[in-house]
């Protein structure tokens, strides 16, 4: 029989991030203490049909990776097929088929681009969807077609165009099946310490489908004028920011429209060679059709600092709390419910790579909600092992 460490030896001097062709895969091994995020009164068996509120979740994949480089053309391809395995509710098993494509192209040093597509697969999160009983899986699907001229010196003349489409397994009202058309047009400046600023305007054109009743909106327009900021501080730090505004309407039902004032800004510190300690504010905008609101907006804080113990070894961590808000005109003439939601979450994980073609990992998470509808606080729990080949 041959020897492990000798088998994980070839690998290691087969594996190369420079090659052309990669081959990876890997497990996953969860164990989630609530799987449907349930507050702690609720009976599992009303809720799902068994009394169980834990799970554990493999997860198994492989995938190819291609990369090549000729003269000033680059061409990457992902294909990853990953098994989802419940141990308890193995009706949420699923098998998710993905991949990337992307041609960054150049005409010449000056004038480039991006012309790429993606497919993704997941498991809709329990956090807000409430069928415990259904197998949601949302796929979304994606196409590219961006340039970046530099016609003098550091400014850079950037436009595009995309198109997004999002399908979910299962009606699911709130963050409902669309597609949407999008176009953008912007400026940025480089300096030569290497910061940078821009300006970009989209438009986008999306429809809604799926929808349960009249009293959803299928098709709507949207506008968003967004800054971004990238400065370089010291040798030590940077501000990372982008700051917008996106205004959202309908085509039939004006007290769906929603407008608003949306962006980040984060201060990465390195206060030595191996540690980096990220700080971040937010605030988000997202549509979230119901009888009684129409968008939610969230405000998160959070922090995650991450030691690269040795050239093998590496920690990370992040903490962060965020209120949402869930707002819009009842299209009913319901009273608002005025739903509020405060959350946070930690987590601990770490990464350790014996050898280049081998990856371990481990990771301990926490995180709850407490809402203004208490049927809908929940507190969770969850710890993860797992390994990756990559050759």
């Amino acid at each position: 029989m041959l020897n492990i460490s000798v088998l994980l030896f070839s690998l290691d001097a087969l594996a190369d991030e420079l090659d052309t062709f990669n081959i990876v895969a890997g497990v996953n091994r969860q164990y989630d203490d609530n799987v449907f995020r349930v507050s702690s009164d609720r009976d599992m068996r009303t809720v799902a049909g068994r009394k169980e509120r834990w799970d554990n979740i493999t997860t198994g994949f492989a995938g190819v990776r291609f990369d090549k480089q000729y003269s000033l053309q680059r061409f990457k391809a992902d294909y990853t097929r990953t098994a989802y395995r419940y141990q308890n509710y193995d009706f949420l098993d699923f098998d998710a088929n993905e991949y990337k494509l992307a041609w960054l192209w150049a005409l010449t040093p000056y004038l480039t681009g991006n012309l790429s597509s993606d497919r993704t697969e997941s498991l809709n999160n329990f956090q807000d969807y409430r069928d415990y009983r259904a197998t949601n899986i949302r796929t979304t699907r994606s196409h590219r077609f961006d340039i970046d001229w530099t016609p003098h010196g550091n400014w850079h003349l950037l436009a595009g165009i995309s198109y997004f489409d999002l399908r979910n397994s299962q009606v699911f009202n709130e963050q409902s099946d669309y597609s949407q058309d999008s176009v953008n047009a912007g400026l940025k400046y480089v300096f030569p310490s290497g910061s940078t600023m821009g300006v970009m305007l989209l438009g986008k054109k999306g429809e809604n489908n799926n929808l349960i009743s009249n009293f959803f909106d299928a098709n709507f327009d949207e506008r968003e004028t967004n800054a971004t900021l990238d400065w370089v501080l010291t040798g030590k730090s940077r501000i990372s920011s982008k700051l917008g505004y996106l205004d959202r309407e309908y085509e039939n039902l004006s007290n769906r429209d929603y407008s608003g004032v949306f962006g980040n800004i984060s201060y990465i510190w390195l206060p030595t060679a191996k540690l980096q300690i990220v700080t971040t504010a937010s605030r988000e905008l997202a549509s979230f059709q119901t009888f009684t609101s129409s968008y939610t907006v969230m405000d998160t804080f959070a922090v995650s600092p991450s030691w690269l113990i040795s050239d093998k070894l590496s920690l990370q961590m992040s903490a962060s709390l965020s209120d949402r808000r869930f707002d819009g005109n009842s299209v009913l003439g319901l009273p608002d419910i005025n739903r509020k939601d405060r959350g946070k979450a930690l987590s601990l994980s770490f990464s350790w790579k014996p050898w280049r073609s081998v990856t371990l990992g481990g990771s301990l998470q926490h995180s709850a909600r407490e809402s203004t509808e208490s049927s809908l606080d929940f507190s969770d729990n969850s710890a993860s092992l797992s390994a990756q080949l990559f050759f």
